[in-house]
């Protein structure tokens, strides 16, 4: 497949380390909808939305910001990045993706997830559940409605068998599921044994530590009798400006606050000093950060490193302005994108 590369969003609503303002929800909500428009009109492919929940955030539901996204774009694909199956509903969120997939003409995408804050869990009241069993069960059950014809499936979660004749069916014959992981060994061999493309979610540290994840995938496609081929995305937070001390003079600020954590900085996980942001930032960092020529040397390294076939950038991360996101998309789609792919054949 050709390499893909495009942006993915939290939708965080955070405070500005230099001003102190702090953007409404419905001006989010509008700058994360301008902000995919301005990737499409860059040439990027892929538009990711995350889901969380509190007063922080504003996608709650990727799906509906999405199906918005869906209405003043044509070309883009439309993911979740992640929804959060532990919290939520198989069933529904299949409803839900199959109409964003009619709604768009076929675009949409799912990548699902087991983590959710602990704050979040404890609100939808599971903080003690198995949430690695809980996980598994609803993936199954999202695959099983995705295959069935309509009539009966089985209800994994209840128990018993359910007869609803879902509607409407996707428009595409296969809609992807995509697997979201930090990287963890048991969430990416199940990935590979279900034959499932996945999502590898990276914050921080040297984007080599999730060379053994990627291989354990592929190990476990092959001893699955999977296609081996099967796709894998990088998901990283990412930056890009005229020049590299400008791109990391704009960001470090806003993915201090927030890029580790991916949303607001936690007690056991603090913001990064400016000596730990430029080491992220280095050549063998995760960070996707800088000019033109050193972001396009990162994605050619991390790319022939890892194997993977699709790049998403959170460029928005820890709140960065809206004109600066825009900035750094038109960038990427513009200038970085072509040579990326021409740099990989």
């Amino acid at each position: 497949m050709t390499f893909e590369i495009g942006i993915f969003s939290l939708g965080e609503v955070a405070q500005d380390p230099a001003t102190g303002a702090r953007p409404g929800s419905r001006q989010r909500l509008r700058d994360i909808i301008e902000q995919a428009e301005a990737a499409e009109h860059a040439g990027l492919t892929v538009m990711g939305v995350g889901e969380n929940h509190g007063t922080d955030v504003v996608a709650a539901s990727p799906v509906v910001l999405l199906s918005a996204i869906a209405g003043r774009t044509h070309l883009l694909r439309l993911t979740t990045a992640v929804s959060v199956l532990t919290a939520g509903d198989p069933v529904r969120l299949y409803e839900q993706i199959a109409m964003l997939d009619n709604i768009s003409c076929g675009r949409a995408e799912v990548i699902v997830g087991r983590g959710a804050s602990a704050r979040v869990l404890r609100a939808l009241g599971l903080e003690q559940e198995d949430h690695d069993a809980l996980f598994e069960q609803k993936l199954l059950q999202l695959l099983q409605v995705l295959k069935a014809t309509p009539g009966t499936f089985d209800d994994r979660i209840a128990g018993g068998a359910v007869e609803l004749d879902l509607q409407p069916r996707p428009l595409q014959p296969e809609l992807p599921v995509w697997v979201g992981s930090a990287g963890s060994l048991p969430s990416v061999v199940r990935a590979g044994v279900l034959g499932l493309p996945l999502a590898l979610l990276r914050t921080h540290g040297p984007f080599a530590g999730s060379v053994p994840a990627v291989a354990a995938y592929r190990r476990a496609l092959e001893e699955s009798g999977r296609d081996v081929a099967t796709p894998v995305s990088l998901n990283v937070p990412g930056f890009v400006a005229r020049s590299a001390e400008q791109a990391r003079e704009l960001s470090y600020p806003y993915f201090a606050a927030g890029a580790r954590s991916h949303g607001p900085v936690l007690a056991d996980d603090p913001r990064w000093s400016r000596e730990e942001y430029d080491r992220e930032c280095a050549p063998e960092g995760s960070l996707v950060v800088g000019d033109v020529d050193e972001v396009v040397a990162k994605i050619v390294a991390q790319q022939q490193a890892l194997g993977h076939d699709r790049l998403l950038l959170r460029m928005d991360a820890g709140g960065v302005p809206h004109h600066l996101a825009c900035e750094a998309i038109t960038l990427l789609g513009t200038e970085v994108a072509p040579r990326a792919r021409a740099a990989l054949g």
